[in-house]
């Protein structure tokens, strides 16, 4: 296994690490010619140290993870955001001096982009469902439950979803977060499913089922709210999380580009100690999930990576370990 690239990740790249943050390492390697030609690359190797289950992580822990070349390729056409990361991670965050290859990487940084990114939507769209209090998310929510509650009663609860045709089409008709969507299933064929402020409910659910999903989803936004009023409770590191990949995306779909660390290192710092209204930040989320979309929208990145140049990298960088290591 050679090393292509080794960076500190998380808070001590993003600008927001204190005297107490522990060290995240991420990597690219290069997997030995036999694992090669054995097909048995791991596609991550993960290492850090045991601890009872609960307890945190202390300033004197290191996380290491390193991906395969090829697996890294794989995470950045997906756009996923811990690759994307990476690959703009500046020089003052590699612990050694970069492979070529790496160099070669970030040469072709404007190709390997693309919409695809829309991870990072994905993502603020989860965060704002779990941390929002929106009211129109929660009248939403309020409405299905009471349809639901209404037809279980007139139906009885082992009914199921898809016996309420005529009545789904009028709440998401009238009602925004409510809609009915289209999944594959494993077999390839389209499945229809109930959403409801992003959860998806399939039509073979019964009725019962499908309400206890929505309650518990009103119940949800019960608790945050009174989370906003008494700020308590609040997972603040996981809020600044949403906060900051709320800001890189735009910024990514703006630019092409993320420079860090982040110049919201600051402001990410003061929500992770709770500094701030737990309101204040749950709107922050609300609106940086429309601005992500937005910026999404009018990207000039690709539609997708240019992925002939991602598999030409890899089978170079490939053919060339095995030809090393074993000889023509």
């Amino acid at each position: 296994m050679e090393t292509i690239v080794e960076m500190r990740f998380g808070a001590h790249l993003y600008g927001t690490d204190t005297a107490e943050s522990d060290l995240d390492l991420k990597a690219v390697y290069l997997p030995d010619a036999r694992d090669i030609l054995l097909q048995r690359v791991r596609p991550a190797i993960n290492t850090t140290r045991p601890r009872p289950r609960g307890e945190k992580n202390t300033a004197a822990d290191v996380d290491f993870e390193a991906y395969s070349l090829q697996r890294y390729m794989e995470l950045l056409a997906e756009g996923q955001s811990v690759a994307i990361d990476m690959l703009f991670a500046p020089e003052s965050a590699f612990t050694q001096e970069p492979h070529p290859i790496w160099r070669e990487i970030q040469a072709q940084s404007g190709r390997l982009l693309s919409t695809r990114a829309t991870a990072f939507v994905r993502y603020c769209r989860q965060q704002a469902n779990r941390f929002g209090i929106k009211g129109s998310r929660v009248g939403a929510a309020r409405k299905a439950l009471e349809m639901l509650a209404a037809a279980e009663a007139r139906l009885g609860t082992t009914a199921k979803v898809l016996e309420l045709a005529t009545g789904l089409g009028a709440l998401v008709g009238t009602t925004e977060h409510v809609a009915v969507v289209s999944l594959p299933e494993p077999n390839g064929a389209m499945a229809p499913y109930l959403e409801v402020c992003d959860k998806k409910i399939p039509f073979t659910a019964s009725l019962k089922t499908a309400r206890e999903v929505v309650e518990r989803l009103v119940g949800d936004y019960g608790k945050r709210a009174l989370e906003a009023e008494r700020n308590q409770g609040v997972d603040w590191k996981a809020l600044s999380h949403a906060v900051r990949v709320g800001r890189e995306a735009i910024e990514l779909f703006e630019t092409g580009r993320i420079v860090f660390p982040l110049g919201c290192a600051d402001h990410l710092r003061r929500i992770k100690r709770g500094e701030l209204a737990y309101q204040a930040v749950a709107t922050e989320i609300e609106a940086l999930l429309e601005q992500v979309e937005a910026a999404a929208a009018r990207s000039s990145l690709p539609a997708a990576p240019d992925q002939a140049v991602m598999d030409a990298l890899v089978e170079r960088a490939y053919r060339q370990r095995i030809l090393e290591e074993t000889g023509p």
